[in-house]
């Protein structure tokens, strides 16, 4: 029992500082994903081809290396910063292909009523586009922000103190390596899980 206690400390600790990284990342990712993909539609000269050249390469490099990389790197004085912004960077390129993708899904209708209305592009895609695009997209995004918890886990890597990481110091206390980790897997698996009811949920009512 006493072993119980610590362990649920220790992950306990870790599971907070999860749900305090994904917040941020997914609205720091959200909002550079949807950026990217409307610029990325717009197909903006110099602009576009820079754009291509950073999706290339988070579909290219594993989140861990990019993290790594980012932290050693990128002058990062905070491992939680390094975490924060790289967890964003990787997964908003993964978003704006899913805007993209919904953008281009439109009916040519749903333009053309737009251009009719002489608006400019950002009146066009802020009031007319988004908003559809924003309703078919969603349960795909829910589903991204599935690996995103998933990754959380990479950013021990870095020193982060999130479960992975308390998990491996509750096992300098307590030698438990099949049940912390067991346990460790079932807190992933019930976040991951309810996120999943979430996105088949959204699908249903938004079709």
């Amino acid at each position: 029992m006493a072993d119980l206690i610590v362990i649920f400390r220790f992950l306990g600790a870790g599971f907070l500082e999860v749900i305090r990284l994904v917040p941020v990342c997914v609205l720091l990712s959200l909002a550079l994903g949807m950026l990217v993909g409307i610029i990325q539609f717009a197909r903006i000269p110099g602009v576009y081809q820079l754009l291509s050249a950073y999706l290339i390469a988070m579909r290219g490099i594993p989140p861990l290396v990019f993290l790594l990389l980012l932290f050693f790197v990128g002058g990062f004085g905070s491992a939680r910063i390094a975490a924060l912004f790289g967890l964003s960077m990787y997964h908003a390129a993964y978003i704006s292909e899913i805007i993209r993708g919904g953008i281009r899904a439109l009916p040519k209708g749903q333009f053309e009523a737009a251009d009719s209305l002489a608006l400019r592009f950002h009146q066009k895609m802020l009031h007319i586009i988004i908003p559809q695009v924003w309703r078919s997209t969603l349960p795909a995004i829910v589903g991204q922000y599935i690996i995103l918890v998933k990754d959380t886990a990479l950013v021990s890597a870095l020193g982060v103190m999130e479960i992975l990481y308390n998990a491996r110091q509750a096992m300098q206390v307590v030698y438990q390596p099949i049940l912390i980790y067991f346990l460790v897997g079932f807190l992933f698996f019930i976040v991951c899980f309810s996120l999943e009811r979430l996105s088949l949920f959204l699908e249903k009512r938004l079709t």
